[in-house]
């Protein structure tokens, strides 16, 4: 059984595993355009699925530990994805 956590330790909390879970999660997102723009249909949709089935279970688990964790892990992933964002423009340039 997972306890929610005090409010102090779910903002924290929220923020760290959102901002980790945005970073695999548009880290991916990137593999599987590559997937699919190389033909590999099939490897793609089982990326895309694997994906979402582990955002899925991330913020279920964040939602048991508490409203806060929840709500804060939504800025985390945004950040998350700013930097997925920031390396990938590096790179191409």
């Amino acid at each position: 059984m997972i306890e929610p956590l005090s409010w102090i330790a779910q903002v924290p909390t929220g923020l760290i595993a959102g901002m980790a879970a945005g970073l695999l999660h548009f880290s991916t997102l990137h593999e599987s355009v590559r997937l699919l723009t190389s033909g590999r249909m099939s490897r793609a949709f089982a990326a895309q699925g694997a994906r979402f089935g582990l955002l899925l279970v991330v913020l279920f688990v964040l939602a048991k530990l508490g409203p806060w964790t929840l709500l804060c892990s939504a800025p985390g992933m945004l950040v998350g994805r700013s930097i997925v964002l920031h390396r990938l423009r590096q790179e191409t340039s």
